[in-house]
C-alpha cells in the first residue's frame, strides 16, 4: 500500500518516462529521415535560423512582418519536403501522450490531469493485486446467480431483493464524496460482497478520489508483525496513517483475521479515527450475527460498526455456481 504522496511521485516518474521515450523516438525518426531525404537537414536548419531571427526581431521591438513571412516560408518548404517523402508535417516532432502538458506533468504551474489519471491507474493496479480480483463494474454482477425463489424473511424473491440492493450500492458510488456514509456489506461467503465493494472503488477512483483497499487478515497480521518485530522505517505508522486518511477505505473480509488484543486496539483506533474525521469506510464481513460481532470485537468496536449502513447479501454461493458451469 502506497501513500498518496508515493503514488504522486510514481505517477510523475511515469509521465517523465513517457516524455523521455517520445523524445528518443523523435530523435530516431529524425536521424532516419535525414539519412533518407536529401536536403532535409538544411531545411530544418533554415526553420531554426528563421525562428531565431523572428524572435530577436520581436524582442528588439522591430517590425516582425518580414521575419515572420520568412519563417512561414521555411516551414512550408520543410513540410513539402517531408510530404514528398511520404511523411507527415510533424514527423520529426515528439509525439507526447498528453498534448496538454507534453508529458511534463505541469500545466500553468499546476499538476496536469494526466498525472492524476496515472495515479488512479496505479491505485487500481495496487487494489487488484491486493484483492486478487479485477476492479469491474456493477454491470458484471449478473442477477441470474441470485435465486428467483421467494424468501419468507424478505417477503420477496431473493433476485429482486438483490437487484434493489445492488442498485442502491450503484447509486452510492455515483453520488460518492468524502461526506458519504460508511457501509457494512455482510452475508455468507461467495455472494458478491467484495465484487460490489471493488465496483464502488472503481467508480470512486474515476471521480478523482483516492481509495485504499486492505484485506483484513493480511493488513492486521502485517501490522502486528511490524509492531512486535523490526520496523526501522516506521512502516507500521505509515500504513495506519495511509488507511486512516484515505478518501475511502475498504476493509475486506473482517472476521477472518486472527483475533488478538493488538487487533482489537488497532481496529478500534482505525475506525474511531475515520469516524472522527467523517471519512467513509466500507467493511465486508461474513458475520451476520450482531451478538457474535460484539463478542469477537468488543462492545466499543461493535458500537462503531453499528453506525455503518448495513447491506445484507442473500442467495447461494456464486463461486460454487460458476465452478459447476466450467
Amino acid at each position: 500500500m502506497r501513500t498518496k504522496n508515493e503514488l504522486y511521485q510514481e505517477a510523475l516518474r511515469t509521465v517523465a518516462r513517457r516524455r523521455q521515450t517520445a523524445r528518443a523516438k523523435a530523435e530516431d525518426a529524425r536521424a532516419e529521415a535525414e539519412a533518407a531525404v536529401p536536403g532535409l537537414r538544411h531545411a530544418e536548419e533554415e526553420v531554426r535560423v528563421r525562428g531565431i531571427r523572428c524572435a530577436l526581431a520581436g524582442a528588439a521591438g522591430r517590425d516582425r512582418t518580414d521575419a515572420a513571412a520568412a519563417l512561414t516560408d521555411a516551414r512550408k518548404k520543410l513540410a513539402d519536403l517531408l510530404a514528398s517523402s511520404g511523411r507527415p508535417a510533424d514527423a520529426l516532432e515528439p509525439h507526447f501522450t498528453c498534448r496538454l502538458c507534453e508529458d511534463t506533468g505541469i500545466v500553468d504551474g499546476r499538476t496536469c490531469s494526466c498525472v492524476h489519471k496515472v495515479m488512479q491507474q496505479l491505485r487500481r493496479s495496487e487494489i487488484e493485486a491486493l484483492s486478487s480480483l479485477s476492479i469491474s463494474s456493477f454491470d458484471t454482477m449478473e442477477l441470474r446467480y441470485y435465486p428467483a425463489r421467494m424468501d419468507a424473511s424478505l417477503g420477496e424473491p431473493v433476485r429482486s431483493y438483490m437487484s434493489t440492493l445492488l442498485d442502491d450500492l450503484r447509486g452510492y458510488a455515483d453520488e460518492f464524496d468524502t461526506t458519504s456514509e460508511s457501509l457494512m456489506l455482510l452475508g455468507n461467503a461467495g455472494l458478491g460482497k467484495t465484487h460490489a465493494a471493488l465496483a464502488i472503488a472503481g467508480e470512486v477512483l474515476e471521480k478523482g478520489f483516492d481509495v485504499i483497499y486492505v484485506s483484513s487478515p493480511d493488513f492486521f497480521s502485517k501490522l502486528e508483525a511490524l509492531h512486535f518485530g523490526s520496523d526501522p522505517a516506521g512502516e507500521e505508522e505509515m500504513l495506519l496513517r495511509t488507511a486512516a486518511g484515505a478518501d475511502l477505505l475498504i476493509l475486506d473480509d473482517l472476521g477472518s483475521e486472527f483475533n488478538s488484543s493488538f487487533l482489537i486496539s488497532t481496529l478500534y483506533s482505525l475506525l474511531n479515527n475515520r469516524l472522527g474525521a467523517k471519512l467513509p469506510t466500507i467493511v465486508t464481513t461474513n458475520i451476520t450475527d450482531g451478538a457474535l460481532l460484539e463478542k469477537l470485537y468488543t462492545e466499543k468496536i461493535s458500537s462503531r460498526l453499528s453506525s455503518f449502513v448495513p447491506f445484507l447479501f442473500m442467495g447461494d454461493d456464486i463461486r460454487a455456481q460458476k465452478a459447476e458451469e466450467v
